[in-house]
């Protein structure tokens, strides 16, 4: 039979492991261990306002404007966001939310000097010839000045430009090469350029010009078509002339002898004027 002493000793062992055993299942991401019960941890972008207690379960709220909280948390606040500050050379890459922090990144022409990207520093300026390539250096993404390959070329001074593709002239002939500062230049296709097509129009514009005036000259030496042309004229000017005005002719007892229309007119038209 087994003495008292051993059996209080043999359930405080069990109430030690079962506590232990316990302890260790709510060791978890979302769960904590407190008044020998497991209490819920806060989730991501809400922070514990109050423990849990004997009754209740922990209780959680939501993180303010410009705070977060990524993870599952004991917290009593939420933390607060990262500022890009533009005179330091940054600027806002990713905008924070409440459970993931603000991403900034350096301007562009600058460049994070670590990994936490603390620092911006500008971009070194690369001559004719050279372009901007981004090369990693210990995790960092470094700017640096390269030659232009065949096929490449930079024709500026630029911190941000890289070296650009030459012009595939396809089916039209290479006038001038490539290098590596300058394009290559391609030819034309036969078609006419605009300053070629210009001198085609005026050459045409003068040549119809001369057609014309020679045209009138023969008519004009031609005595007959002279007559022709003058009589044309000479209908159209009647035709726009206003007829011109009668005046009558009196004499002293008012009698009408004569108008000034009929001044002109011959005795063969069998018109007599009345004797004065």
């Amino acid at each position: 039979m087994l003495r008292p002493i051993i059996l209080v000793c043999y359930f405080l062992c069990l109430f030690q492991g079962f506590q232990l055993v316990s302890g260790i299942s709510c060791k978890t991401r979302s769960r904590y261990l407190k008044l020998n019960k497991c209490c819920s941890k806060c989730p991501p972008g809400t922070y514990m306002n109050s423990e849990c207690t004997e009754t209740k379960d922990s209780e959680c709220y939501n993180c303010g404007p410009d705070r977060y909280q990524s993870e599952w948390n004991t917290l009593d606040h939420c933390q607060l966001h990262k500022t890009c500050n533009r005179n330091g050379g940054f600027v806002v890459e990713k905008q924070g939310t409440n459970t993931a922090d603000t991403i900034c990144q350096c301007q562009l022409g600058m460049y994070c000097i670590n990994k936490d990207c603390e620092i911006c520093e500008e971009n070194k300026v690369c001559g004719p010839g050279y372009g901007v390539v981004y090369r990693q250096d210990g995790g960092i993404s470094m700017p640096m000045c390269e030659r232009c390959e065949p096929g490449y070329f930079s024709n500026v001074s630029s911190n941000m430009a890289p070296c650009r593709k030459w012009n595939d002239c396809g089916s039209l002939p290479i006038q001038e090469n490539g290098t590596a500062t300058k394009d290559v230049k391609c030819g034309t296709s036969g078609l006419p350029s605009k300053a070629g097509l210009f001198t085609v129009i005026v050459l045409l514009s003068i040549l119809l010009v001369i057609i014309i005036l020679l045209s009138f000259i023969c008519i004009g030496s031609n005595k007959e078509h002279r007559t022709k042309i003058r009589d044309i004229v000479n209908r159209l000017c009647r035709h726009n002339m206003s007829k011109p005005v009668q005046e009558h002719v009196k004499t002293e007892n008012g009698r009408i002898l004569a108008t000034a229309g009929d001044e002109d007119k011959s005795p063969e038209d069998g018109t007599e004027l009345l004797p004065v």
